[in-house]
């Protein structure tokens, strides 16, 4: 199927429903960036406040089955073989440079939380969050949901099976000690709805963990599409420090940086919010 069967394939599916406004401010004003784009999927810059998203978005239920984290991995991983296949091979064979003097998953995550309850949103089979936390997490594969149960409930958590939103909307206020987005808001359609519920669980002392894609960085400036930060269509927001600190702001959350020096150089944004003062 040629790219503008697909563009055409797809806009037959989409009503005028499906088509986001910005995430950040709600403004309907935007531009769209063709070079980012791909086939069907519009990435467009926000016209009021500059926020970079995918405009068209599957839907939840075709993101768990059509367009699953699984089979849009493998795709993108054969799309960066094809396209940069030097680079990639020696990204794959080099990629234990990035543990050297790195301390362990379950050190770093002892380090950011206080003891308490912590939730990991986008749990998978949830077997991240080690002891003493007591984990609990959110979910939207079942499958998975099931696994992190059987982990999580002998230590006197819960897993959710549920979108991001109906899932956090469930606990009361106050009630996490830490909470873990790792590698999710990239993914959540509403993700300022869902900040603002991570800021009403959130304990006083609690700490929120954020991992999102750098489209603020060097390499996304010099690798234009090719970008490692690209995924169609599960990724659905595109953000830089600037616009992930005004949305925290906007959440009643302060920002903090955990790699300030070479965030410029990294494909990622590592940060950690609390409640402001």
């Amino acid at each position: 199927m040629t790219g503008n069967a697909v563009l055409e394939f797809v806009s037959r599916n989409i009503e005028a429903k499906d088509l986001r406004c910005c995430p950040q401010c709600d403004s309907d004003a935007h531009e769209v960036l063709p070079a980012y784009s791909s086939g069907a999927w519009q990435i467009v810059a926000c016209g009021d406040c500059g926020f970079v998203y995918l405009r068209n978005p599957p839907t939840y239920e075709r993101l768990v089955d059509e367009f699953a984290w699984e089979k849009t991995r493998d795709a993108e991983v054969k799309r960066r073989r094809e396209n940069r296949p030097i680079r990639k091979w020696l990204d794959e064979k080099t990629r234990w440079r990035s543990n050297l003097l790195r301390p362990s998953a379950s050190r770093q995550l002892r380090r950011m939380f206080p003891p308490g309850r912590v939730l990991d949103v986008g749990c998978g089979a949830g077997r991240e969050l080690p002891e003493p936390f007591v984990p609990f997490g959110i979910e939207i594969s079942r499958t998975l949901a099931a696994q992190a149960q059987d982990y999580m409930g002998p230590r006197g958590g819960k897993a959710i099976h549920a979108p991001a939103l109906e899932g956090i909307r469930q606990f009361d206020s106050k009630h996490f000690t830490g909470i873990m987005l790792r590698s999710f808001l990239e993914h959540e359609v509403e993700p300022k709805a869902l900040l603002q519920e991570a800021a009403r669980v959130l304990a006083d002392n609690g700490r929120i963990y954020v991992r999102v894609p750098n489209f603020g960085s060097v390499n996304r400036r010099v690798s234009g599409a090719q970008w490692c930060g690209f995924r169609y269509p599960d990724h659905v927001n595109y953000f830089t420090t600037r616009s992930l600190r005004t949305m925290a702001d906007d959440c009643g959350l302060s920002l903090r940086l955990i790699n300030p020096m070479l965030f410029v150089f990294n494909d990622n944004i590592n940060a950690m919010l609390v409640r402001k003062a």
